[in-house]
């Protein structure tokens, strides 16, 4: 008897070790090779591999291919269901076909097609990119580059070679993610705005008699801490969020900067931030900041040395005309002081007329 429990024991530990060394070889499988992971469980051949795997299996031992079944089902199961709630549209060979490319013009680059098919681009955009070796721009998109490229100090090249450059790197959506980032808007939604605090602030104001030069924006040796700062929260990137980070001092023993941060309506923002409107009614503007980016939010913000009317990329993102040389641009329709903007007095004259 004992030796018969020795032998059930010892045939139990080999269909276990069986088991697992199954498993760690699908995860590597997984973990190490997506591409053919997706090819097995997402392409009618791969299906057949996989049926005819468990047959033989099943041949061999009737357990072992029950459970690889079973495996393989749950497996199956879950990649369909990943890809209908994540929105997975590109079809295997031409994303093969698309890192086959990429490796071939932009060898130092890594591109995460999982994050660019869920966001960015559509299959349409890809075969196009297939085709062409650079993907497929509006003129519009193609325009806003340009223009960020002239207004840049720092790129030196002709504004269309870069166009075509850039367009073997960054699908439209990127593109105008990346040029939006750059204007009074995206810096608003990045990196927030100053705001006082209508109470103060104890903790950061000087004393009386205490010079503030050093904390102006002229010098720029130090950060002014006593004001608030009110800016998009992105830990969660699928729900960015308004909060605001008030400084309160250092700490008394290691001398560590100290701060709160509490959540923000954003239907007080117009009261709260000078020179901020909603262009359609409260929204949360933050929602541009998601992973999948809401354009839904249109907001106008008067900036100090920046021009009133909305960057060309935000009207772009948000469909709206705000454009001073197509339409009457938002900051002609408010009181212009015609001792300090003579030009702009006289054009608002002429259009009020019109």
């Amino acid at each position: 008897m004992k030796q018969l429990k020795n032998i059930i024991n010892d045939e139990n530990k080999t269909k276990l070790v069986g088991l697992l060394t199954i498993l760690i070889l699908i995860w590597f499988v997984l973990y190490l090779i997506p591409e053919l992971f997706n090819t097995l469980f997402n392409t009618i051949l791969g299906n057949l591999i996989l049926l005819t795997i468990a047959l033989l299996v099943s041949m061999y031992n009737i357990q072992y291919g029950i459970i690889l079944s079973i495996i393989f089902i749950v497996i199956f199961r879950f990649s369909h269901l990943s890809q209908i709630k994540e929105g997975f549209t590109w079809n295997p060979n031409s994303t093969r076909n698309f890192l086959q490319i990429q490796s071939t013009i932009n060898r130092q680059k890594i591109f995460d097609v999982n994050m660019i098919q869920e966001n960015q681009a559509s299959q349409e955009e890809l075969d196009y990119f297939n085709s062409h070796g650079m993907w497929p721009w509006s003129q519009d998109t193609i325009k806003l580059y340009e223009g960020a490229v002239k207004s840049s100090p720092f790129i030196r090249t002709l504004p269309e070679d870069s166009v075509n450059y850039a367009r073997t790197i960054y699908n439209e959506a990127a593109i105008l993610r990346i040029i939006s980032y750059q204007t009074k808007e995206g810096h608003f939604l990045l990196n927030g705005v100053l705001v006082k605090d209508p109470s103060g602030n104890k903790y950061e104001e000087l004393p009386n008699g205490f010079g503030d030069f050093a904390l102006s924006e002229e010098s720029g040796l130090l950060k002014n801490r006593s004001d608030d700062i009110i800016k998009c929260n992105m830990k969660n990137p699928k729900n960015a969020t308004l909060e605001r980070i008030t400084y309160t001092g250092k700490g008394g023993i290691f001398g560590e900067q100290k701060s709160k941060t509490t959540p923000v309506d954003y239907k007080n923002l117009e009261k709260i931030i000078p020179g901020f409107t909603f262009i359609n009614g409260p929204c949360n503007p933050c929602g541009a900041l998601n992973e999948n980016p809401d354009y839904s939010c249109p907001f106008r913000l008067k900036v100090k040395n920046k021009p009133s009317f909305i960057s060309g990329v935000w009207q772009n993102l948000w469909g709206i005309n705000d454009n001073p040389l197509e339409s009457t641009p938002s900051f002609l329709s408010e009181n212009i002081n015609p001792k300090e903007f003579p030009l702009l007095s006289e054009l608002q004259t002429e259009l009020q007329k019109k």
